[in-house]
């Protein structure tokens, strides 16, 4: 029972994306503008390049992570803070571009991260599957 669609070329890719996604973040930094929604991009396309299935949940728990992985990569590496003092200030000077920035990481996230590159992909769903496991064994 896998409606997650969650497996490890799933993961694999959702991670190399992500890396890489901050990675250009980090250059995008340097030439001087700030684009957190390639992290969103990069996790959303990286887990759609290399997984087998779709899935509207695998979306959703990917545009959650990259939520936070934006906001922890912006923290610490625009803003040139600590961890700590970076999660507890990330919502001053923040504004209307940068939350927009923001949802268009999580939305691509989101987009990319429940479909799958391959024709022949199988969709999942929440519940599949729970008719063999609800039979008492032996029957």
């Amino acid at each position: 029972m896998n409606w997650l669609g969650w497996d490890t070329r799933s993961y694999l890719g959702a991670l190399l994306g992500g890396v890489l996604g901050v990675f250009v973040y980090k250059a995008c930094l340097d030439a001087g503008f700030a684009a957190p929604w390639m992290i969103g991009l990069g996790v959303g396309l990286g887990c759609a390049a290399l997984t087998r299935e779709r899935s509207n949940m695998r979306g959703l728990v990917l545009a959650c992570l990259t939520a936070w992985t934006a906001a922890l990569a912006e923290v610490t590496l625009a803003r040139g803070l600590g961890l700590l003092e970076g999660i507890g200030a990330f919502h001053e000077g923040l504004g209307l571009r940068g939350v927009l920035e923001h949802v268009g990481g999580v939305v691509a996230a989101y987009l990319l991260g429940r479909i799958a590159l391959r024709r022949d992909a199988e969709d999942r769903f929440a519940g599949q599957g729970r008719r063999e496991f609800s039979q008492p064994a032996g029957r």
